[in-house]
């Protein structure tokens, strides 16, 4: 299980230059740990029981044609303000050190937030879209449905959006386009950068947008980022889905599995879970990184 949320495990950086900063000229990947979560695992993982802690964080591609965010875990407002999650802060106890923010993050691996040329969300909730708005200059890539949901979610499903998440992302009134900033808005599939280095999958499961990342490194091969669509290793053994609550289309999340699975069976590799603490244990983590 992960550490404390007060103190900080920064997560795998997936990294394909090999100096450890500058401008890349081979592809990386890293993992960095903003917090985490406490809670019961029958959330996560339908029939299970008990309190489990989940690690919370985001994964930074770097790639010569520029620095990828995969997810920005949890907005930072919560570090000092612990009404801005509501009843959410005392429910799931998330990180709140100054030091997991995620500028001071992405500082330890000499990283600026305007350094980051894409940001592409698994989906839009709390844990996984929560600091957008510190990478305004940056190009956000997200699936129209996921967008649509995040404004408006489906009835059932409204608890995990927090709209002032992602609200600056509105145009102004009366403006034509919808999105104040730039971004590459989906309906499918896309192959980022158009090497088959870092590829986006659409999949309606955990929400009716959700994305998984293929990142295919020079060194350590395929490593499939699932986001939520997969919560753990367990769950994808065994075609577990997680709570009610937490899978807006079930049989799209199976298939999810099965997507998952096959890339993994035709290219071998690395599955990353997003909140899986053993498999969290097993990799490495900021400063480390994979090439």
């Amino acid at each position: 299980m992960c550490k404390s949320p007060g103190l900080v495990d920064r997560r795998t950086v997936f990294d394909r230059r090999g100096d450890g900063g500058g401008s890349p000229e081979r592809d990386e990947a890293v993992r960095v740990q903003l917090g985490a979560l406490n809670l019961d695992k029958s959330i996560i993982q339908n029939g299970a029981s008990g309190k489990v802690q989940i690690p919370v964080g985001f994964f930074l591609i770097r790639h010569p044609k520029g620095d990828v965010l995969f997810d920005c875990g949890n907005n930072d407002k919560i570090i000092t303000n612990p009404d801005y999650w509501g009843p959410f802060v005392k429910a799931l106890d998330p990180g709140r050190s100054p030091d997991i923010a995620i500028d001071n993050q992405l500082s330890k691996i000499n990283v600026k937030p305007s350094d980051i040329k894409y940001v592409v969300l698994g989906h839009f909730h709390v844990d996984h879209a929560g600091n957008i708005g510190k990478f305004l200059d940056s190009t956000f890539v997200y699936q129209r449905d996921e967008i649509r949901n995040a404004f408006w979610p489906a009835p059932g499903y409204a608890t995990f959006f927090i709209t002032d998440d992602f609200a600056m992302l509105r145009n102004s009134v009366g403006g034509p386009m919808p999105s104040k900033y730039k971004t590459i808005e989906l309906d499918g599939d896309l192959d980022l950068f158009g090497d088959n280095s870092i590829y986006i999958h659409r999949t309606v499961s955990h929400t009716p947008g959700s994305q998984i990342m293929v990142v295919r490194l020079p060194k350590t091969g395929t490593v499939v980022l699932t986001s939520d669509a997969v919560y753990l290793q367990e769950n994808l053994d065994k075609n577990i889905l997680p709570s009610v609550g937490s899978v807006y289309d079930p049989v799209g999340m199976l298939d999810a599995y099965a997507w998952v699975k096959r890339v993994h069976d035709a290219e071998g590799g690395d599955i990353l879970f997003a909140h899986d603490p053993d498999v969290y244990k097993a990799h490495k983590h900021s400063p480390e990184f994979y090439e």
